[in-house]
């Protein structure tokens, strides 16, 4: 049986195709972002206050602060088998999901188009090195129809790509550390000897650290919901943080590297100036290229993908067309030399810490780790007396979006708590009282095969 790829819940264990080992595969294809390589060299100088041991401690303690939290948010998608739109509908509304959707989606679209380009400008030096033709925008649009073809097909077809493209990057990954340590030894050990600071620097990179997964936290039960439920409680964690955590360490490791030897993150870079090898180039080329997709189908394809489902009634196939256009629409060539671009993100990402606080608060203390999900596929039934919205869900963002903004690059954690708080309050005093849904969620009053969904009822059909 071939899994699903709509919105409806997946409680079938046939369709459930992501086991632990292929989880874990897939997490190692979806963190490789070559933003991580300059996050890595901005923990320690010239770009930041930490040494490489400090560095080292930070991202093994906000990366394992991440997978949790991953694990966190996912827990919906694996009990329930519900993605992130559907999810949404439970703390902001049928309506009023579609704003954290969009703040979701919209940084995606940006992402996956200036990826492709990445991977298309590495594509066309591997093809000018081997066979002298040189046309990057050839390869960007073939580039992209690869990208929009292997994500039309399905999980299945995300799943071995996944898989196959993660050895390779592992592989990559090991070889470019083992590259930089045997050239510039001498180097990073120096940088291993400065003073740095175990105080506040240390605490605000592990805030930016686990920032830098505030939009894939929002959406990650998209992924959990191919988990299957058979799956041990500690082996879905455990899959969270063996998937994560090697990867997000590495990955800005080999940053830090670069910026301790030579002063300049992106190994490319590093590579053509101070390693001239072909070989080296090549192998580092073919890994940026490989790494493009994987983040692509997962992070950048996916969560789009699934919001122009529910918004427009259109099956995946036309989704994923549909983002694939509108990613190339965005203009990577330009954006990447765009100043403002990484702010622009940043502000958006501003948003999507509240949000996180806001569905961990409906779903943990709302609603008591249980929803009655066919009820959130009777869209015209949620939030009546506020027409469609959650108004808690929409001010506790607000009131978080406006504290987060007193430091921007530690956004996501500031912003968070409070949400998180004000949301669950606002709930239990004031939406309670009008809206039934969340009355017998507080209470737990709904049926068990209400909850557990085996039987879907059949206005979902037209719901969708």
């Amino acid at each position: 049986m071939q899994a699903r790829q709509d919105l409806r819940p997946i409680t079938n264990e046939k369709e459930r195709i992501l086991g632990p080992k292929a989880y874990v595969a897939m997490w190692w294809g979806d963190t490789i972002m070559i933003g991580t390589f300059m996050l890595g060299s901005s923990l320690i100088p010239p770009f930041g206050d930490l040494n490489l041991y400090q560095a080292g401690a930070a991202l093994l303690l906000a990366n394992i602060m991440a997978a949790l939290l991953f694990s966190l948010n996912g827990y919906v998608g694996w009990k329930h088998g519900i993605p992130m739109v559907v999810q949404l509908r439970s703390s902001f509304g049928p309506i009023g999901s579609r704003i954290p959707a969009l703040l979701r989606s919209i940084p995606a679209l940006f992402w996956f188009g200036i990826q492709t380009w990445l991977g298309a400008q590495a594509l066309n030096q591997i093809a000018s090195s081997f066979i002298g033709f040189e046309n990057v925008w050839v390869w960007f649009f073939g580039f992209q129809a690869l990208q929009i073809f292997l994500s039309a097909k399905g999980i299945e077809s995300i799943k071995w790509v996944e898989i196959v493209g993660s050895v390779i990057i592992m592989g990559g990954i090991i070889y470019l550390i083992f590259l930089f340590l045997t050239t510039f030894g001498f180097e990073v050990q120096a940088a291993a000897n400065v003073d740095g600071s175990w105080g506040i620097p240390l605490w605000l990179a592990m805030t930016v650290l686990v920032g830098q997964f505030a939009a894939l936290l929002i959406n990650v039960s998209d992924y959990t919901r191919y988990v299957p439920k058979r799956t041990k409680t500690s082996t879905y964690i455990n899959a969270h943080i063996i998937g994560m955590v090697p990867p997000s360490i590495l990955l800005p490791f080999i940053g830090m590297l670069g910026a301790a030897a030579v002063g300049i993150w992106n190994p490319i870079d590093v590579i053509s100036e101070y390693i001239p090898s072909t070989a080296a180039s090549i192998i580092v080329l073919v890994f940026i290229a490989i790494a493009q997709v994987t983040t692509n189908l997962m992070a950048n394809i996916m969560p789009p993908a699934l919001v122009a489902m529910d918004l427009f009634k259109i099956s995946w196939a036309k989704s994923c067309i549909i983002i694939g256009i509108l990613a190339t629409f965005t203009c990577p060539w330009w954006l990447m030399n765009a100043a403002y671009f990484t702010t622009f993100i940043a502000i958006v990402s501003a948003f999507l810490g509240p949000v996180f606080g806001v569905m961990i608060a409906d779903f943990f203390f709302v609603h008591k780790r249980n929803y009655n999900v066919a009820a959130l596929y009777e869209k015209n039934k949620l939030f009546q007396a506020f027409k469609g919205w959650n108004p808690a869900a929409i001010i506790s963002i607000g009131v978080g979006t406006a504290v987060s903004f007193i430091n921007i690059d530690g956004s996501w954690f500031i912003g968070g708590l409070p949400a998180l708080l004000l949301y669950t309050v606002l709930m239990k005093y004031w939406i309670a009282r009008h809206e039934p849904y969340v009355q017998e969620g507080m209470k737990q009053s709904f049926t068990e095969e209400e909850a557990i969904n085996e039987k879907p009822v059949p206005q979902w059909t037209k719901d969708l």
